[in-house]
């Protein structure tokens, strides 16, 4: 008798432990629903494999390419209130804040380092789906890789060289109460653009 107790104590806490896991509070990697009243439903970002060109040369013709510019990317949020008939509506909200870390592929460890970089987008979101243009690669980080890539600082195994474009992003309801979400795109570097 005492052994069926504990099991059904350990079952019974085991049900509850595994109860608290996701609770359908929002898309994976979304936190902050309970505080803001916001449930991210989803998050994506397009498009989903982006060719970044990280140099400028001068053509046989004389002419030089087209130039570096800042790379963008389209984020779509699905946004949602946790209780839909609330009197207190957490929207308009907005993201106020994203992190971007560009990490080296698995299959490349050699690859040069590409510095964090902050942004503040300021772009709101409402009851629905919500699109904001938002930075993925700036002229900077663009030429300090290419440089790194040929005075051979940094050795990578492949080229165009493989990267995941990581978005930490923090939301912000009308009260000012936070909440965060991630979102990832593969990116590859590399002399796209030719003469």
């Amino acid at each position: 008798m005492k052994n069926k107790y504990y099991g059904f104590i350990i079952g019974l806490v085991s049900l509850i432990a595994l109860a608290g896991c996701g609770g359908g509070q929002g898309a994976p990697g979304s936190s902050g629903s309970d505080g803001t009243g916001i449930v991210i439903k989803s998050v994506s970002i397009a498009p989903t494999n982006i060719d970044i060109d990280t140099n400028v040369h001068i053509c046989p013709s004389g002419q030089p390419e087209k130039g570096l510019f800042r790379e963008d990317a389209t984020l779509t949020i699905d946004a949602t209130k946790l209780i839909p008939n609330i009197t207190d509506d957490p929207f308009s909200a907005s993201v106020e804040e994203c992190t971007i870390t560009y990490r080296k592929a698995n299959e490349d460890p050699a690859s040069p380092i590409i510095e964090t970089m902050t942004v503040y987008p300021n772009c709101t979101l409402i009851d629905g789906t919500n699109s904001c243009t938002m930075p993925l690669l700036d002229v900077q980080r663009k030429i300090k890789w290419w440089n790194d890539y040929t005075q051979s600082t940094f050795a990578p195994a492949e080229y165009p060289t493989h990267y995941v474009a990581s978005y930490n992003c923090k939301y912000v309801n009308v009260f000012g109460k936070s909440g965060f979400f991630q979102v990832e795109v593969d990116v590859w570097l590399a002399d796209w653009n030719l003469c």
